[in-house]
């Protein structure tokens, strides 16, 4: 118990304190300055950052490509979604015109086929219509990735 809640106080300091350094590390012991350690001051701006920057580039067109290769991946999913859109809207419209084929005709017989074609119409369409709604979503949310991948990749090109 008294583990524990040691634990959860530790990860409840480091996460608040904002000046903590792991004691014994490079940065200069268990709480320092929020400059940093005393090992750093005699470096200048340019020579301090040089290897942060590269992987801070690095990182940047890392997730850049991983945006794009979700978008690819995405992009492949549309296709096969917009080519089950069109036999989605091609049902659709052949139940609607069955449909009101049987609704024309009068009798018994023909008010339940009317009734059993136009519950597949109605099956049919709202098929259709959910698959218009993913396929919209997915065109979303490529454009979203493509252009998140081209700001990163921007922003890596100015550092």
């Amino acid at each position: 118990m008294s583990d524990s809640w040691a634990m959860a106080w530790t990860a409840w300091a480091q996460r608040f304190n904002h000046v903590h350094a792991p004691a014994g590390s490079a940065n200069g012991g268990q709480f320092t300055s929020g400059g940093g350690s005393g090992a750093a001051k005699g470096k200048t701006a340019a020579g301090k950052g040089g290897g942060a920057r590269a992987a801070q580039k690095a990182a940047l067109l890392a997730r850049a490509k991983a945006d794009r290769a979700k978008a690819h991946e995405l992009q492949q999913q549309l296709a096969a979604l917009v080519k089950q859109g069109g036999a989605a809207q091609h049902a659709a419209a052949k139940s609607a015109a069955s449909a009101a084929a049987a609704a024309r005709h009068p009798g018994a017989a023909s008010a339940a086929a009317a009734k059993h074609h136009t519950a597949a119409h109605h099956r049919h369409a709202a098929h259709h219509a959910s698959l218009k709604q993913r396929i919209s979503a997915l065109r979303t949310q490529i454009n979203g990735l493509l252009s998140q991948a081209a700001q990163l990749t921007a922003q890596a090109a100015r550092l």
